[in-house]
């Protein structure tokens, strides 16, 4: 069952008091944006949302325990390179479903909620820098990559290697396809193939999220046993057996808190697709923007699933208004189904109250977008700088007829 989490950040990096509403606590819904310019914050609430997500998965699954995390809090916030970002007055506060973390007076607590509701996600950050994946030849032995980098690189390997045939990208009908034995991807068109190497930059950004992004989606339509089956070594079995020996022994745990772990430590198979994409538009025309996405949408429609997504794309906000006015028009006029699919693709078509937009400002604020028929609202960051450009246009017409009457 769906369940929002909840993220709270103030005097972090260049976020200073943060999100206003709801006392400073952002809710996370199935699909989450952030915009804003350059060096606000974006990437730095994504990356605490998908830290906190994950510590929570780690701490379920017992490979590392509540003192551990505590004490490491800091180095675990490197994993993102954020380990420097933390001041005197740094306040972070996550409500997950299993945990609840509050960062405050330089240190962390952590304490298990009474929840039988956790489902355990399959987390991946996609950062802006995955075109380097698709540039370097031979990138695993490429030493020092950033380890958000390095984390992608693991998994958009395994999705290479895993693919049968070619994969088609959702940008102007071009192709994915990986040579196994040459250790090479390629981009296919109707006439010719080159090495990703030699493909244009946008392609080069694409391949390395659609690819990891589709192959964790199939992944999630898995059944238990095939998962089971495919992951589980001696090593893990091993893990959630101490684990549940020590949730035993552990008298602190209430009934509730001790069945839930058990429970939770038992399963390890993953409920739901949590991604976090920075930039998906990155290299992208406008209109290939629109089609990347839909299909990040369409990747994302599992019950459970959770897409959060940074970007400095006005079309993106606008291309995810066209994904929402679809969704209501179809509710309402089944018939209208066929004509709606040739604008909006049905499965990316998404319910607005599922989608949140967060601006990330320059003064170390955040605000949500206000919504008008659960499309965000015209008047944001975005689309004024597009309505400035067009004011400043104007004034350069105005000057020249100025000149032009003075002559």
């Amino acid at each position: 069952m769906w369940k929002e989490k909840y993220l709270k950040i103030r005097n972090f990096g260049p976020i200073k008091n943060g999100y206003s509403g709801n006392d400073g606590f952002m809710p996370f819904s199935k699909y989450v944006f952030f915009c804003g310019p350059q060096a606000t914050g974006k990437s730095c609430v994504a990356k605490l949302f998908s830290t906190f997500s994950w510590l929570e998965k780690a701490m379920v699954k017992g490979e590392y325990k509540i003192d551990y995390v505590t004490g490491q809090f800091h180095l675990f916030c490197a994993f993102h390179q954020m380990q420097n970002y933390f001041r005197s007055e740094t306040e972070l506060h996550y409500k997950g479903t299993a945990f609840e973390m509050h960062y405050i007076n330089g240190a962390l607590n952590v304490k298990a909620l009474d929840n039988l509701d956790y489902l355990r996600p399959q987390i991946i950050y996609v950062p802006a820098e995955r075109n380097l994946l698709a540039v370097l030849e031979n990138a695993e032995n490429v030493k020092d990559l950033p380890q958000s980098l390095s984390s992608l690189l693991s998994v958009y390997g395994k999705a290479c290697k895993s693919l049968k045939g070619e994969l088609k990208l959702p940008v102007n009908g071009y192709r994915f396809y990986y040579d196994n034995a040459g250790k090479t991807a390629y981009i296919a068109d109707d006439t010719c193939s080159i090495r990703i190497t030699e493909a244009s930059s946008g392609l080069q950004s694409l391949s390395p999220m659609y690819v990891t992004l589709h192959y964790l989606s199939q992944q999630m339509m898995m059944t238990a046993a095939e998962v089971i089956y495919q992951k589980q070594s001696n090593r893990e079995k091993e893990i959630i057996d101490n684990r549940i020996a020590e949730l035993l022994k552990d008298d602190t745990l209430t009934p509730m808190q001790r069945q839930m772990l058990i429970k939770q430590a038992s399963d390890v198979t993953n409920k739901f697709l949590l991604s976090i994409v920075e930039e998906p538009e990155q290299n992208q025309y406008p209109k290939s923007q629109r089609d990347v996405l839909f299909k990040l949408l369409a990747l994302h429609k599992g019950e459970n699933d959770q897409l959060v997504i940074t970007t400095h794309s006005p079309y993106i906000i606008n291309y995810i208004a066209l994904a929402i006015k679809a969704y209501n028009i179809s509710k309402k006029y089944s018939t209208a189904m066929p004509e709606l699919d040739k604008v909006v693709p049905t499965d990316s078509m998404v319910d607005g109250s599922k989608v949140t937009i967060y601006q990330v400002n320059e003064d170390g604020t955040v605000s949500m977008l206000p919504k008008y028929d659960e499309m965000p609202s015209d008047d944001n960051m975005l689309n004024n700088m597009l309505e400035e450009s067009n004011e400043q246009f104007n004034q350069l017409l105005d000057i020249e007829e100025e000149c032009q009457n003075t002559k």
